[in-house]
């Protein structure tokens, strides 16, 4: 999952440079982006959590510290976004 993570976040911030018009849909294909990302980056996290206790090996663990890295990235992202809202309505 965090392959699918780390490209999937490539290409959205690729799109995020990209030219916005009302007549493409770079808008839409972000938006579907994102929440696939949000989706793989809470699998990948609950997964690699799962996993702690199979045998051991130097993969699982630079998986375990990617998806976590990815994790704190999208909570960050969503409290930021959380205070933005409250601050806005208040």
């Amino acid at each position: 999952m965090a392959i699918i993570s780390s490209v999937l976040l490539l290409v959205f911030t690729l799109l995020s440079y990209t030219t916005r018009t009302a007549g493409n849909n770079i808008n839409d294909i972000t938006g579907y982006l994102m929440t696939l990302f949000f989706v793989t980056v809470v699998m990948g996290f609950v997964l690699s959590l799962l996993s702690i206790k199979e045998k051991y090996h130097w993969k699982k663990y630079v998986g375990i510290g990617i998806n976590t890295f990815f994790f704190i990235l999208l909570v960050i992202g969503l409290l930021g976004n959380l205070v933005d809202i409250v601050n806005a309505f208040s």
